[in-house]
């Protein structure tokens, strides 16, 4: 016999397993929290190249735009980081947000910690080749 589970004892085991809100920074439905991990993760990553003044201005940048656009532009933005890449969009205003982020990146990081290792690491390993 299959036994049907009450809505009540849905909510019941993921409070168990996973408080939601805590760690989906209020996100209550597991579809809109699924959408934008990625994003917030390559923004994350980011961020360790940007200065705090420059992490809100991007926050600020990106607060308005889809959350497919915004992870259209942090995958732009974490493939320019790591191979020196550059892509363009559709949108002018979009490629103008782009060219302005690039700009801050590029300033940002020779003064931030791990500087030096990224140098080391060009130095041992070289270069991307296209």
């Amino acid at each position: 016999m299959i036994r049907m589970t009450t809505e009540n004892e849905i909510c019941k085991v993921l409070e168990c397993l996973a408080p939601w809100i805590e760690k989906t920074d209020g996100e209550e439905s597991v579809g809109s929290w699924e959408t934008t991990l990625a994003t917030k993760m390559m923004v994350k990553l980011l961020e360790l190249w940007l200065t705090q003044e420059s992490r809100e201005r991007i926050e600020k940048m990106l607060e308005y735009y889809h959350p497919l656009d915004r992870s259209g532009m942090a995958y732009a933005l974490v493939v320019y980081v790591m191979t020196g890449t550059k892509m363009t969009f559709k949108s002018a205003v979009a490629n103008q947000h782009y060219k302005i982020i690039c700009k801050m990146l590029k300033e940002d990081m020779p003064q931030l910690m791990f500087a030096g290792h990224m140098k080391y690491m060009i130095r041992r390993y070289g270069k991307v080749k296209k």
